[in-house]
């Protein structure tokens, strides 16, 4: 089949909508013949017309405008069926006009977004995001020490991560109570979104580590970590199942999380996933690993490689080829 993926592709992307279209992509193009289309390149009309794709699949966060916009960029090929991707809603502005710009499937994540969406008449599917089993793997003692000497970070210490802008929505200030004299807190930000310059400076103050460069191996930065810590409690700040979380399982690390999104749908607890509720269920987590928990996360995250995914998500485009040819 021929698909048109639409969305913002960065060949070096780092926030989580544009990682995901750029993971849907490598995947599809092996599989498919497949298109890159900008959801606001004009220029795209013509191309869509004379590729003439069987499924356009949008990758948004999305908004009302995103499916506006969507729905108009479909009509260069009216046979094709239109999927969006909804790592990121918007729900705030899904009123009762988002329902007039209906995609033929929603793909999904959040139980409570699901709902909604459904409420509004749309037809929805859930679809986890996937993560690069093969780039993010666990490291030996030996290889772990090593990437501590080459990024300069203190062997004799228990080093805590957070891969994110250090902005304030993601409740970073909850990671002041876990830097201590034998643990480093190290936040790993993006290039591309600056954070909260206050709060960067207030981390570093008290001794956490903070690094807002681009990394083209970020996989080395979990690889030399002993833990990895999600705090954020707000949807406005990251997809609704984080890749780091993902990444960081696929490395084996023991993981503390709050019940975001879609974690608690993809994953029970155990096995070093352990969800926290509040400030001090993070610090008691953090001390059950220090203790010695043996953490089998990669176990857990496995059937989420990106080509699994993809997989799911061929089938979800047949069905709908399928429907649409019996109709």
């Amino acid at each position: 089949m021929k698909i048109c993926l639409v969305g913002h592709h960065d060949p070096r992307p780092d926030e989580g909508v544009r990682k995901i279209t750029y993971h849907l992509g490598q995947e599809l193009e092996k599989r498919h013949p497949l298109m890159r289309a900008g959801i606001t390149e004009l220029g795209s009309w013509h191309a869509i017309r004379s590729f003439q794709p069987d499924i356009f699949h949008f990758v948004l966060s999305p908004t009302i405008q995103g499916l506006v916009a969507a729905k108009l960029l479909s009509l260069a090929h009216r046979p094709a069926a239109a999927v969006v991707s909804a790592p990121h809603p918007h729900l705030r502005s899904m009123g009762w006009l988002a329902s007039w710009f209906r995609p033929d499937l929603l793909l999904v994540q959040a139980e409570d977004s699901e709902r909604r969406f459904r409420s509004l008449g749309f037809k929805t599917q859930f679809l986890p995001n996937g993560v690069d089993t093969s780039r993010f793997v666990p490291v030996d003692a030996s290889t772990k020490e090593r990437l501590r000497n080459k990024y300069d970070v203190d062997t004799g210490k228990f080093v805590i991560l957070h891969v994110g802008a250090p902005n304030r929505g993601r409740n970073l200030r909850s990671m002041h109570s876990l830097q201590d004299d034998d643990v480093q807190v190290l936040v790993v930000g993006r290039a591309s979104e600056r954070g909260d310059p206050s709060l960067a400076s207030e981390l570093r103050r008290i001794g956490c580590l903070v690094w807002t460069e681009y990394l083209s191996n970020l996989e080395e930065v979990y690889a030399l970590s002993d833990c990895y810590v999600f705090p954020t409690t707000s949807r406005r700040h990251c997809v609704e199942m984080p890749l780091s979380v993902l990444e960081a399982m696929s490395c084996n690390l023991p993981v503390v999380t709050t019940r975001f999104g879609a974690l608690p749908r993809a994953f029970e607890e155990g096995d070093g996933l352990i969800f926290a509720d509040g400030e001090e269920d993070f610090a008691a987590g953090v001390e059950r690993v220090k203790a010695g928990l043996r953490p089998d996360t990669r176990a857990k995250v496995l059937p989420l490689d990106w080509a699994s995914i993809v997989d799911q998500l061929e089938q979800a485009y047949s069905d709908l080829l399928t429907q649409s040819a019996a109709s």
